[in-house]
């Protein structure tokens, strides 16, 4: 069975702490090997570099046993007699033979070709890359297929008169397995008892044929996901990097390696992430992306890992710094997120020195020494500062009024509309200011008008008038106690 690489979650949530660029030992971004098969890929080939991506390779005595093991195999099979016989018998009896001369036990994790030819243990890709080999050998057309948890092979056999060719897959799973989705009677003993066999067509869902270097380097994904797999990215790296090198000639199905390919180093700027190496992150992701370039998820990768270490650095007060993070690397960053992120240090400086301002004047100076940047000048930005200044002279006229001082905080509120014009927040803390301001000359008023005290009831609204000659409430106030004053008179 093939296994699949999986992708870790890349957060954009940053811990406050953290490790700048340190001698971590970073996995290679070169591939572990590049494969030359000298402008042909034979038979030996498709051996050979089963072997390197088995991770022994055929210059290793391991790797010479096998390959002399597998030479052996064909030899005995690639005599004038078997060469003589029609495509269908030689591609049936290739099956045959692997299974009477090599091949033991299924396993479903077992893909290397070395341990193969050392004990006869495969799974679908091993014998799969087996009998394609065996298959060219034999001069017969044999091309891998694959769905998404299985591979297999295909013969395509020659009509003679019309040209065309009709297809056989061969199950290699299976010593059966040749044509495996007709019905097969299978002696199980010598005494002639026997069974049926049959291959659902349903077991090959999602089928898609690969060249052979694809089908090949599916023993280095599935050894390159099994280090991903148990977080050992030194090794998954470079063994996925050396299956995209091996088919980058391949048409279509190269992708899938590549993807592969990306999937692991995503996951390996996971794991450093979650422990705070933001700088080491991006220090690898350059290297990394010098020499693969970036495609759809690493290029979102990279944009989440500068997004995250300006995070860092913002958090720390850095933002020079952050700022030549995001410029050191434009190049490889789309213009959306070189603007998110442009965003995303604006906001943090913004907010890291309304932090540090000791005061709401100085909060309100650093707000107006911003809003000719061009940043700051931005609807969305222009609007939020807006707000804030809105805050901060809100803030100081609330504290006037806490004093009782209605007047001065009336003032504080001309101040701030002649910083923000048109503001209709401080026009309504202006207002409050009057309100308030009227509400305690109103109330001694009352108090002294209602125990007839008139005079000392005309001297303070006529203080309360000096302070605010415009208020509907103090003059209707005033109106009201001369009326009071003329009925007293009268009588």
């Amino acid at each position: 069975m093939e296994k699949k690489i999986f992708l870790f979650c890349l957060s954009l949530a940053c811990a406050l702490h953290f490790s700048f660029a340190q001698n971590t030992a970073l996995p290679s971004v070169e591939p572990l090997f590049l494969y030359d098969d000298g402008g042909s890929f034979d038979d030996e080939d498709i051996i050979k570099s089963a072997l390197e991506f088995s991770e022994c390779p055929a210059s290793s005595a391991e790797g010479q046993a096998a390959f002399a093991r597998y030479s052996n195999l064909k030899h005995s099979l690639v005599t004038p007699s078997f060469l003589a016989l029609s495509q269908t018998e030689r591609a049936e009896k290739i099956l045959s033979a692997m299974y009477e001369k090599l091949l033991l036990a299924y396993k479903d994790g077992q893909t290397k070709v070395n341990v193969m030819f050392a004990d006869g243990s495969y799974n679908c890709v091993s014998s799969s890359v087996l009998y394609l080999a065996l298959a060219k050998a034999s001069g017969l057309d044999v091309r891998g297929q694959v769905t998404p948890n299985h591979a297999f092979c295909t013969l395509y056999v020659s009509d003679g008169s019309s040209g065309a060719k009709a297809k056989v897959d061969v199950e290699t799973t299976n010593p059966y397995g040749f044509d495996p989705g007709s019905k097969r009677n299978v002696q199980e003993n010598s005494n002639g008892g026997g069974r049926y066999t049959i291959v659902p067509k349903r077991n090959y869902i999602g089928r898609y044929e690969v060249e052979d270097r694809m089908l090949v380097s599916l023993i280095g994904g599935n050894v390159a996901a099994d280090y991903d797999k148990a977080g050992n990215w030194h090794k998954a790296v470079p063994m996925a990097a050396a299956c995209v090198a091996f088919t980058q000639g391949c048409n279509n199905t190269a992708k899938r390696n590549r993807e592969e390919f990306e999937t692991a180093c995503t996951n390996f700027v996971a794991s450093l992430q979650r422990e705070n190496k933001f700088a080491t992150v991006l220090e690898w992701l350059d290297l990394l992306c010098g020499k693969w370039g970036a495609e759809k998820k690493l290029k979102n990768t990279y944009e989440n890992s500068v997004s995250n270490y300006v995070v860092v650095l913002c958090r720390t007060g850095s933002f020079t710094a952050a700022r030549e993070c995001l410029d050191q690397r434009r190049k490889n960053v789309s213009v959306q997120a070189q603007t998110r992120i442009e965003q995303q240090i604006f906001e943090s400086e913004v907010q890291w020195h309304l932090d540090a301002a000791r005061n709401d004047d100085e909060a309100i100076a650093y707000l107006q020494s911003i809003r000719s940047q061009e940043l700051a000048q931005s609807s969305r930005n222009a609007a939020k500062i807006k707000q804030r200044l809105e805050y901060y002279w809100v803030k100081k006229i609330n504290a006037a009024q806490a004093e009782g001082d209605y007047l001065y905080a009336a003032s504080i509120a001309d101040q701030g509309l002649a910083c923000v014009p048109g503001s209709g927040i401080i026009s309504g803390a202006k207002k409050s200011c009057f309100r308030n301001y009227d509400s305690v000359f109103h109330n001694k008023f009352a108090d002294l008008a209602n125990k007839k005290r008139y005079d000392e009831a005309l001297d303070v609204l006529n203080e309360g008038l000096s302070g605010n000659p415009e208020s509907q409430v103090l003059n209707s106030d005033l109106k009201r106690l001369k009326k009071m004053m003329e009925k007293e008179g009268s009588k």
